[in-house]
């Protein structure tokens, strides 16, 4: 897997910016600059917010045109998501279905996900030292009725994911679906094309992940040769069009602000982790789980508030000023952001 970074619109090569990222940043008016006419990256660091979002969506040489195939399909695009923290979830969710697509077909903006959703991940504040990402797209033909009730759940979810716990599982807008083996399969079992990035928060000797853009491939790119313009991708240099290769690319955005819309994310994805085990439906029936995400989000608080209340004793037993004292009331403050109820907050969070 190749991981690109894009600094001032230029893509960089992730060795070439490992060793030479801040000169290479200096050269085009610093890592941090930005132009007039775009709004800045929120800063993204341990007990910071961070949101992951796909921004472009490249198809490459899917879907496979053959003797058995006219060339056209349908492309899902499937995320997921591990740690988060309390209960070491993960998931994978379902973020859109295109209908009918060539290869290479770009998918991005409002356009292509008003019937699904850009959010890979959301966190109040980051506790984990790491956190692992992994984007799939899967080709298949999906049934008219399956993409509708689909576009149905995403109206209701406000921005998040549809997760699926389980093959044949989906889990979105406080219902529990179970839909055919197949379409399972083809979602969780079957993806053309996968990559996986790790993201270092507090981790030794790793290096620290910044609120950027990164283009995601499994091959190489000739990354001296583009540009990325957000909108239409990775543009030529020299020809000024966009990149129609075979190699499927995908760009997300990694950024600090906080979004209170998307503060469900993170018990759902720990209620995805637990249903997987437990629930057993036959196909087409599905269960009103709201009750169960809510408690889960209770819980979800009650783990947080448990550490904040150890972390308050320790802050009280560690000499004033001292940097343990210090790190104990930054750890603190990021836990506490991670409650959601207020009743629940330490007093003075």
């Amino acid at each position: 897997m190749a991981v690109y970074r894009i600094v001032r619109d230029k893509v960089v090569s992730e060795a070439d910016f490992q060793a030479h990222g801040q000169d290479i940043a200096e050269s085009l008016g610093g890592l941090d600059a930005e132009t007039e006419t775009k709004t800045p990256f929120n800063p993204i660091g341990f007990g910071l917010p961070l949101t992951v979002m796909i921004r472009h969506v490249y198809t490459g040489c899917f879907p496979e045109s053959g003797f058995f195939s006219g060339g056209d399909g349908d492309v899902a695009v499937v995320s997921g998501v591990k740690d988060f923290d309390v209960f070491a979830a993960s998931a994978r969710a379902l973020n859109l279905i295109a209908k009918n697509q060539k290869a290479g077909a770009h998918l991005h903006g409002p356009s292509a996900f008003s019937e699904g959703t850009t959010l890979v991940t959301y966190s109040p504040a980051v506790l984990a030292k790491s956190i692992t990402l992994t984007v799939e797209l899967a080709v298949a033909t999906f049934p008219a009725a399956f993409v509708a009730s689909v576009a149905s759940a995403f109206s209701s979810l406000a921005g998040l994911p549809i997760l699926m716990p389980y093959a044949g599982y989906l889990l979105g807008a406080g219902q529990l679906v179970k839909i055919g083996g197949d379409l399972g399969h083809s979602l969780l079992d079957k993806p053309v094309f996968s990559v996986t990035e790790p993201l270092n928060f507090n981790l030794p000797g790793a290096e620290p992940a910044r609120a950027d853009f990164r283009v995601l491939s499994k091959g190489l790119l000739q990354a001296d040769r583009y540009d990325y313009v957000d909108g239409k991708g990775l543009i030529d240099r020299a020809s000024r069009r966009p990149y129609d290769g075979a190699e499927p690319y995908i760009v997300i955005s990694l950024d600090g602000a906080a979004d209170k819309r998307l503060e469900k994310f993170a018990p759902t994805v720990a209620s995805a982790e637990i249903l997987q085990r437990f629930f057993q439906m036959k196909d087409n029936q599905q269960a009103v789980i709201e009750s169960f995400v809510e408690g889960m989000r209770l819980v979800s608080d009650l783990k947080y508030r448990d550490q904040a209340v150890g972390l308050q004793a320790e802050i009280a037993a560690a000499e004033e000023g001292s940097p343990e004292r210090k790190e104990l009331e930054k750890r603190l403050v990021a836990v506490a952001k991670n409650i959601s109820n207020l009743t629940l907050k330490p007093p003075g969070k």
